[in-house]
């Protein structure tokens, strides 16, 4: 039988759960809101363009520009923006899935903020903290330019790896 108890969810997990989908979904519905997604979610996203300016700099992506001022496009709302000089092959898909990192965040959040919450009773903490996680859920999400930008790089990653697993597992027998 699957047990979800060692990742810390028990039945007293389900009402935090449903509280951060609710604002999942309120955050997915007002996404074409323009301003309104641009206030609700900027701490995630001065989170998310953060994380593709510091990978970048760490794989040595050299980024040139930061700005979290929203941008209105043909059909969508650009939230905030990094630049980089020296995106290539080998760099540009850590820097273009960094975001991702958000979900660990998000889970972090759940686990040690929102559950608590709501086990002692402090339903305000816990609208909160739901508020929060379910922010830094939506904003780990990569945008269609960071799939873009690193689906060439993270394709070159997955064959690698598969070349790795083969070489170890397969012509090892």
């Amino acid at each position: 039988m699957f047990s979800l108890n060692h990742m810390g969810l028990t039945v007293s997990s389900i009402p935090s759960i449903v509280l951060i989908f609710i604002w999942f979904c309120l955050l997915r519905w007002v996404r074409y809101s323009g301003w309104g997604i641009a206030i609700l979610t900027l701490i995630g996203t001065i989170s998310h363009e953060v994380l593709h300016a510091a990978v970048g700099w760490v794989v040595y992506a050299k980024p040139t520009s930061f700005s979290i001022i929203p941008r209105r496009g043909k059909n969508y709302w650009m939230l905030g923006s990094v630049g980089f000089r020296n995106l290539n092959i080998w760099n540009s898909a850590p820097v273009a899935f960094a975001p991702l990192l958000l979900a660990w965040v998000s889970w972090l959040i759940f686990k040690y903020w929102t559950q608590s919450a709501f086990q002692r009773g402090d339903y305000m903490s816990w609208l909160v903290s739901g508020y929060v996680a379910a922010v830094a859920l939506f904003s780990c999400l990569p945008s269609h330019i960071d799939i873009k930008m690193g689906a060439l790089s993270a394709l070159m990653y997955g064959c690698i790896a598969c070349l790795v697993w083969l070489a170890i597992f397969q012509f090892n027998r």
